[in-house]
């Protein structure tokens, strides 16, 4: 069984998941270093989070993907963004939103892998939760659909 462990070599061997056409495909061993995947977790897991990740986001953002595909643009490299660093700025806030979304789902089977009472503790007053990591891929979105960040629920 292939695991991560709390020491990662000097250079990832990237591991990366092939996504739909239009989205990029993602790179599985920057997301377990960027994010801090927990030890415990095998590669088998963590991929599966990711994939849903995946599959939620891209259907999330399916509208956004036909109207440039409409408008002639085969994939998300290719739609005019400003860039940084060399990299569209939509392709960074699709890997964000991606991230975050695999994330909160590990943040919320994490506690499952340990059930020691510190980890339970350290689950509730971390401060990467869900709901942060929830948060943080719905901005990410808004961001690429060009829609504010206020959100109005009724009481």
């Amino acid at each position: 069984m292939t695991t991560f462990s709390g020491k990662h070599p000097a250079s990832p061997e990237p591991t990366m998941i092939e996504n739909q056409s239009f989205w990029p495909d993602f790179d599985l061993s920057a997301f377990s270093v960027n994010f801090r995947v927990p030890n415990e977790l095998n590669l088998g897991t963590l991929k599966e989070h990711v994939v849903q990740a995946i599959t939620d986001i891209n259907l999330r953002l399916s509208v956004f993907e036909t109207t440039h595909r409409e408008a002639g643009f085969e994939d998300l490299i290719k739609v005019p963004s400003e860039q940084i660093a060399g990299e569209s700025i939509l392709e960074i806030l699709y890997r964000r939103a991606v991230s975050c979304r695999a994330k909160a789902s590990i943040c919320r089977d994490y506690p499952t892998i340990d059930r020691r009472e510190p980890a339970e503790n350290q689950a509730k007053s971390a401060p990467e939760t869900e709901a942060v990591y929830l948060r943080f891929a719905d901005e990410a979105i808004r961001q690429m659909l060009n829609e504010t960040d206020i959100t109005v629920e009724l009481i």
